[in-house]
Parts: C-alpha cells; sequence; structure tokens
C-alpha cells in the first residue's frame, strides 16, 4: 500500500518538538541554546531544510541570525501547520520564512501585512511601520510584494502625500542625507528618469515637501507607481 505524501501546513502536534524522543537533529539559537527537532518534519516544510539534512547531512542547523523568537516561532509554525503573524514580530518572522523557503508561511505573513494595511488607522506612525516593513522587504529581501500592497493601500487614502510622504522625507530624509532621500525618490518614480532628474535638479531651491508633493500630483508618476510601467526611455 502507498502512502500519500503529507502536504503542508500540517498539524503535527507542536507537543512533539518538546519531546526530545522525537528530535534526531540539533537546532541552535542566537542565544547559544538549543533544542531538538525532527528532519522529517522540518524538510517536509522546507527545501532548505531537505538540502541540509538530506544531501549534506547536517545533524546540527544554526538559526543565530534571527532573533530566537522568530526562530521558536518558526519551529512551531513547522509542526502546528499554523501561525498568528503580529507586527512586533513580523520582520523577523518573514525574513525567516524566506531564507528557507517556507512558502506557506511567507503567504502567511503576506496576508497578514495586507491585513495590516487594509486595517491601517492611516496615523503617520502606523504608516511609517509599513512603508518600512515593505522597504525593508524589498531592499534587503528583494522582494517587491509588500511595496506593491503599500503603494496599492496608500494610494486609496485621501490626501496621502499630505498625510505621509511630506512628513516621512521631512523626519527622515533631510538634505543632510541625499543618499536615503534619492533612492525613497527612486521608489516613488520607479523608472520616471526625467521627472527624478528634474526633482534633484530643484532640491537646492525648494522645499522637499513641496517636491514630493509635485511629484504625487503628476498623474504619469502616480500610474508609474501603481502599474510599475516603464513610461519614459531612459
Amino acid at each position: 500500500m502507498t502512502v500519500a505524501k503529507v502536504s503542508v501546513p500540517c498539524d503535527f502536534g507542536v507537543e512533539n518538538l518538546y519531546d526530545e524522543f522525537h528530535g534526531n537533529v540539533t537546532v541552535e539559537f542566537k542565544d547559544s541554546t538549543s533544542m531538538k527537532a525532527s528532519s522529517l518534519i522540518l524538510s517536509w516544510n522546507s527545501e532548505v531544510f531537505t538540502h541540509l539534512f538530506k544531501e549534506l547531512r547536517q545533524g546540527t542547523v544554526e538559526l543565530k541570525d534571527f532573533s530566537k523568537e522568530a526562530a521558536v516561532i518558526l519551529l512551531e509554525s513547522l509542526y502546528s501547520g499554523d501561525i498568528v503573524v503580529k507586527r512586533s514580530h513580523f520582520r523577523e518572522i518573514y525574513k525567516i520564512s524566506h531564507a528557507f523557503k517556507v512558502k506557506w508561511l511567507s503567504e502567511k505573513c503576506i496576508a497578514a501585512f495586507t491585513e495590516f494595511c487594509e486595517s491601517s488607522s492611516q496615523d503617520f506612525n502606523d504608516m511609517v511601520f509599513l512603508f518600512n516593513e515593505a522597504l525593508y522587504s524589498e531592499k534587503t529581501l528583494k522582494c517587491e510584494k509588500l511595496m506593491e500592497i503599500v503603494v496599492s493601500t496608500f494610494f486609496k487614502f485621501e490626501k496621502m502625500s499630505e498625510m505621509f510622504v511630506g512628513p516621512y522625507l521631512s523626519e527622515y530624509f533631510t538634505s543632510t542625507k541625499p543618499a536615503a532621500l534619492n533612492q525613497l525618490l527612486e521608489i516613488c518614480c520607479g523608472q520616471f528618469i526625467p521627472v527624478l532628474q528634474a526633482v534633484k535638479e530643484h532640491l537646492l531651491t525648494d522645499g522637499i515637501v513641496d517636491i514630493i508633493h509635485t511629484i504625487l500630483s503628476h498623474e504619469d508618476v502616480v500610474q508609474c507607481m501603481v502599474s510599475e510601467s516603464q513610461l519614459y526611455d531612459e
């Protein structure tokens, strides 16, 4: 009789994670502590774990590049087949799910982030959190999905430029940090090179808030941000 392959996410029983009888590999954490886990359960969830255990024959996995909280949450979710993604640990959980290519967990993180955006209070600090998480994902993880969600959400807000972009630039990207300012402008403009060059030329004479308001009031730039299409040749 052929046994059907287990599909994940699956509830293997999180209690089994804390029973060393079921653990045949060691997981080491950032704080130098460790615990046992099942290579079979980890491999079912992640091709990276499969490579480490089956092909490289490793008996120890180091999760020292992540907070211990995120590492334990990862293991518990792989055993339970479920997770509640919170704002407080979102970045670390998304990062670790991305690193170990746990597809269903990454999808859970994206779904949670979408919910964060849809339930946004439109408070400045809340918008900063969402934007910074999306920016980190795009620049560090090379994943543009979160930025797409943020842009799509923010453009539904009335007076978005006054509520967020102007204050954000004024507070975080002053003229003393031109590289950071240019980075944000490039995200806003995408491939809209002529506008970006014009903005840079006027940095010394115009206020940052006025500049970003001008950008966001430009119909073609808004379309570029939403559709990610290249409207002009470089």
